[in-house]
């Protein structure tokens, strides 16, 4: 057996042991914004502080703060003890008594000026500004790079979830070969409704509104545009690719009907605004979707189960298999938590405060990538999957003609039902799921289809993703 010898401590070891060691310096912090989530930032700091502290090794403090209306921020922030107040949001990147720069007022125009001069200034960067990085975060990641700062964005996506963090770490061993999400809570609340009390669109919005869930003008949202920021930064994590927008396709939920939301139950389905990027080989090499759109999910799976204002993420890896993410998408302090370890994360740096670089650590964009390894991006078109089509005859329809019409187009019907009318005393609905079917090939024969019958054919997808089959 092994005995670990005993050796006397000298007299300075004895006098070092009675020397506590210095404590680090507080990590300095700069904040843009006071609205929602940096009014949240601050309670749940002020709230949390020992337990906070703690757990980064050092004091997080805010010392500055850059608003429009410096009165308005003080007042949000219990007076702002011990805080400077500053108008310029440039002045506060470049203060030399800020660490770490915190850019929580959104837009995509001043705010990349913001988070390049306080990286040019030697500041790491928590931001919560997906919009600015679906649209810059290539040129900014390049710019935290070349000046060895950390550029952080876990609020960005999905809220509280930590999703950024399990791609680029917990994951990271993994090749991601899909995922799929509900990243709007605004869009998830009313389809929500939509199913729950049937309501339409329009009444469903109206009621987001009035408890704050959606903006007066919902275009980002119920558009689809929200949606595929996020999809973006998650697809460059996943899958070592450039930040992409442009090459995702967007629909959003507006011109869903009451009646498509009743068909998809009728079939034991749920519709969300789900967010998909997959990986497949097409002609030999590894291409990605990048898809926004409504989509029918079966009833009974972790992501059809998302109420209200939730947002959740599926991902499969190689060796981890599936794993889901869940919580609160948005609002102050789901959205602080995220920034706040974001910043217990720079804490932890041993040179968090030096003007010279950290080295390269978990690179912005989850990859070090090389020229020619981003993957293609596959169109719309060619994605197969199965489909809804909901015929709402407007005089008597014959089933059999619908069939043969929809074979002569290359599409085959898996199953067919009747189903009552959505509005009184319209004529019973004609339920067709397909099998899977090319993007293309679908819209093309749902058109010729209305031309041939005189129905109005509504066309909803079929989720076939990847990520969701362990469930299905």
């Amino acid at each position: 057996m092994f005995v670990e010898p005993q050796l006397s401590p000298s007299p300075e070891v004895h006098a070092s042991a009675r020397r506590a060691p210095a404590p680090p310096p507080a990590l300095r912090v700069g904040m843009i914004g006071a609205g929602t989530v940096g009014s949240g930032v601050w309670r749940v700091l002020r709230r949390n502080r020992d337990l906070i502290n703690a757990r980064a090794g050092r004091a997080i403090e805010i010392v500055a703060v850059a608003a429009r209306n410096t009165a308005r921020a003080a007042a949000a922030l219990d007076g702002a003890p011990g805080v400077r107040l500053l108008t310029d949001p440039l002045q506060l990147a470049a203060d030399p008594g800020v660490d770490v720069v915190l850019e929580l007022a959104g837009g995509t125009g001043a705010a990349r000026d913001w988070v390049q001069a306080a990286l040019v200034h030697g500041k790491h960067v928590v931001t919560a500004n997906k919009a600015l990085l679906a649209t810059h975060g290539e040129a900014l990641a390049q710019t935290a790079a070349r000046h060895g700062r950390v550029l952080a964005y876990e609020a960005a996506v999905a809220g509280s979830v930590p999703v950024i963090k399990a791609l680029r770490e917990g994951l990271a061993a993994n090749r991601i070969t899909a995922l799929a999400g509900v990243l709007n809570g605004t869009s998830n609340y009313i389809l929500t409704r939509m199913q729950a009390a049937g309501l339409g669109f329009a009444a469903a919005l109206t009621e987001a509104q009035a408890l704050g869930y959606a903006e007066a003008d919902p275009a980002f949202d119920v558009d689809g545009t929200d949606a595929a920021h996020k999809l973006a930064l998650l697809a460059a994590n996943a899958f070592g690719m450039p930040v992409r927008l442009d090459a995702v396709h967007v629909e959003g939920i507006r011109d869903l009907q009451r009646g498509d939301v009743a068909a998809a139950a009728h079939l034991g389905y749920a519709v969300k605004l789900l967010a998909v990027a997959e990986q497949q080989e097409c002609e030999g090499r590894v291409a990605i979707q990048l898809r926004v759109h409504p989509a029918l999910v079966p009833a009974r799976h972790s992501l059809a189960l998302l109420d209200g204002a939730t947002n959740g993420l599926l991902v499969r890896g190689d060796a981890a298999g599936s794993a889901f993410f869940s919580g609160a998408g948005a609002g102050g302090e789901p959205t602080a938590s995220a920034v706040l370890a974001d910043l217990i994360d720079l804490a932890r740096l041993p040179a968090v405060s030096s003007p010279t670089p950290t080295g390269p650590g978990v690179p912005t964009l989850g990859t070090h990538r090389r020229a020619g390894d981003a993957p293609a991006v596959l169109p719309m078109a060619p994605v197969k999957t199965p489909h809804l089509l909901r015929l709402l005859p407007g005089a008597a329809l014959c089933e059999t003609a619908v069939l043969r019409a929809l074979a002569r187009e290359g599409v085959r019907v898996r199953r067919r039902t009747w189903a009552a009318p959505a509005t009184p005393g319209g004529a019973p609905e004609l339920l067709l799921l397909t099998a899977p079917t090319p993007d293309a090939l679908a819209a093309e024969a749902t058109a010729r289809l209305q031309t041939h019958t005189g129905a109005q054919v509504r066309r909803l997808r079929v989720e076939l993703c990847s990520a969701l089959t362990d469930e299905q």
